[in-house]
């Protein structure tokens, strides 16, 4: 089923842009030589972090785990509504201060135990627990939540109580950013009992958190079967590291009966290969079934006419690419050095040149796929002229005549020269750094470019142990933004998404009370003027953003594209000639019938 997803969990909830709708095929079984194993082989550029929702900060890892584990309530694939799953949709209170949800008495775990609203507790005290710091982005989204308890002692009944009404609580609670685990999987000592709600606010230095924590993020928890217990379609087979995870339909799924809750495939492999070319080879070879963000000259040498048995599409997600500038470097602290370097950023080359005309400028967070885009702000052109000026004007000068400028600050001499890191195995990336590196070389700024492994690049951002960064940021369909996560300055710390350590206080303001307004046009106002804010400051040099480049083995039916992250959802294609029948006129809603 489809989950709205988390990154990063990086984690703002956005608008997409339209796409695709569903498609069909009619052709015989095993034209052009195609297998009919029931399975689907899914490209991976790198291999994911963690499996476990709450600290995985990786884009791969929830188009794994949330089909493994499931949220209390689901989302449309089509409409991005809100649908009862495990539990109800929740009856809110007129404070929007209490969330109430029913438990579905059909939802069971992996192993045959029921859901209750203990699993519920048990998930939201693990988030919340202060000893979690790689769940410190997540909990941002839940920072107001006082208690969760069950309503008369009712196993089947929990209540969410909150301090601050926020207008997207019920989504949060309830649509995938927290999934529900098991209590009797994670916590078999029981140590989440001795937690009290006050106290996981109040007692941070509790040796009782740091036990859970270091328990749940052992390697033994996270890669062993026995304790990767779900409660969705697909269980979890095995973990090859550097090579693949597999997962395993699931034959007891509770919900395999239910609209958005049907599985078709026997095996879902997430297949890592480290190098683009080689998984375009891969693809040819017929050894991977797809391929989703292809780098752009790669998708375009992808000839269907030479390989007619391979489809290319392209699916409009909301992400866009950016540089970061670590505000916390001596030489990025002016504002005006920093909207200097933007000047030196010749983006429409870039796209023409690297992109191949695959992507469209953009200068702010929120993209104009989204409702809340500011279409105001001015594109930052590529000046150099104008950027040497102000770095000029900011006193950077060329004093010693060896090529680079410099400038004494805090008493010291201290050149223009930084580091560029990037993701290893993203070669578009590194070509874009050399490109933008040579133009700052132009202007008397030496900038190197390094490939970092995933996990490592991904640690250095949190703990903001770099210097400028290439990157890319992407949020979930079917509510509107909401930015805290990556721009408050609460989150540029405890390894918060905020990495390029942005603070402004009007920013935060309006970040703080867009989460209590429940007017759109108000909130609508609040987006765009904090998109002024981030425009005037520069931060990051906004670049582009790119649609999904995807392409794929045609050897499936029912292959279907959505507005949400990746843009498809594979355990609904039915692999041609496998005599699996879609669901007939699955409802766009499920009603409550519990």
């Amino acid at each position: 089923m489809k989950k709205i997803l988390t990154v990063c969990m990086l984690a703002y909830a956005v608008f997409l842009a339209g796409c695709g709708g569903k498609e069909s095929s009619s052709s015989a079984t095993n034209q052009y030589g195609l297998s009919t194993k029931n399975n689907f082989v899914w490209w991976q550029l790198s291999d994911v972090t963690t499996l476990i929702p709450y600290i995985s900060h990786d884009a791969s890892a929830p188009y794994v785990y949330q089909l493994i584990w499931e949220p209390l309530n689901s989302v449309d694939a089509r409409t991005l509504e809100s649908i009862p799953w495990m539990a109800s949709l929740p009856e809110i209170s007129e404070d929007h201060l209490t969330y109430t949800f029913t438990m579905n008495p059909k939802a069971k775990w992996s192993d045959g135990k029921p859901i209750t609203g203990e699993d519920a507790i048990f998930s939201f005290k693990t988030v919340m627990n202060p000893a979690l710091i790689d769940a410190t982005s997540l909990r941002n989204y839940i920072s107001a939540l006082d208690s969760v308890y069950l309503v008369g002692g009712d196993k089947m009944k929990v209540a969410f109580r909150v301090n601050t009404p926020y207008f997207m609580m019920d989504r949060v609670l309830a649509t995938g950013y927290v999934p529900i685990l098991p209590k009797h999987i994670f916590d078999p000592k029981g140590l989440t009992d001795q937690m009290t709600w006050p106290g996981l606010k109040s007692e941070a230095s509790n040796p009782v958190f740091k036990e859970f924590a270091d328990w749940l993020t052992s390697k033994e928890v996270t890669r062993d079967p026995k304790y990767v217990v779900g409660s969705g379609p697909y269980l979890f087979k095995e973990w090859i590291t550097f090579d693949r995870i597999t997962l395993k339909k699931n034959p007891n799924y509770w919900a395999k009966d239910e609209g958005w809750g049907e599985a078709y495939l026997d095996e879902i492999i997430y297949k890592t290969i480290n190098d683009p070319n080689a998984a375009v080879t891969a693809l040819k070879a017929k050894d991977l079934d797809i391929m989703d963000q292809v780098p752009p000259p790669l998708f375009l040498t992808i000839d269907s006419t030479k390989q007619p048995f391979i489809k290319r599409d392209t699916v409009y997600v909301n992400q866009y690419a950016y540089l970061a500038w670590n505000k916390k470097r001596p030489v990025f602290q002016d504002k005006n050095v920093r909207l200097a370097l933007g000047h030196l950023i010749n983006k429409q080359e870039i796209i023409e040149q690297v992109l191949k005309g695959l992507a469209r400028p953009v200068q702010s967070p929120i993209i104009f796929t989204q409702p809340d885009h500011n279409p105001n702000l001015p594109d930052i052109e590529f000046n150099p002229e104008k950027a040497k000026q102000l770095l000029a004007e900011a006193g950077w000068t060329d004093s010693d005549g060896n090529g680079v400028l410099d400038k004494t600050i805090n008493g010291k001499k201290t050149p223009f020269e930084f580091t560029f890191s990037t993701n290893a195995g993203n070669e578009v990336r590194k070509q874009v750094l050399l490109i933008v590196s040579e133009q700052f070389r132009k202007a008397g700024i030496k900038a190197e470019v390094i490939s970092l492994e995933w996990s490592v690049f991904l640690e250095n951002l949190h703990s903001h142990n770099f210097d400028a960064c290439y990157s890319s940021l992407g949020g979930n369909a079917g509510a509107t933004n909401d930015l805290y996560q990556t721009w408050h300055s609460s989150q540029a710390k405890n390894k918060g998404s905020n990495w390029h350590s942005f603070i402004n206080a009007e920013a935060d303001a309006l970040l703080a009370s867009t989460r209590t307004e429940f007017d759109p046009a108000k909130r609508k106002q609040n987006m765009g003027r904090l998109q002024e804010i981030i425009h005037e400051e520069q931060p990051v040099s906004f670049l582009w953003a790119t649609p999904l480049l995807l392409a794929r083995v045609d050897r499936f039916d029912n292959v279907e594209w959505f507005r949400q992250r990746p843009g498809f959802s594979p355990q609904y294609w039915i692999v041609r000639g496998s005599g699996a029948q879609p669901i007939a006129n699955r409802p766009s809603t499920i009603k409550q019938n519990m």
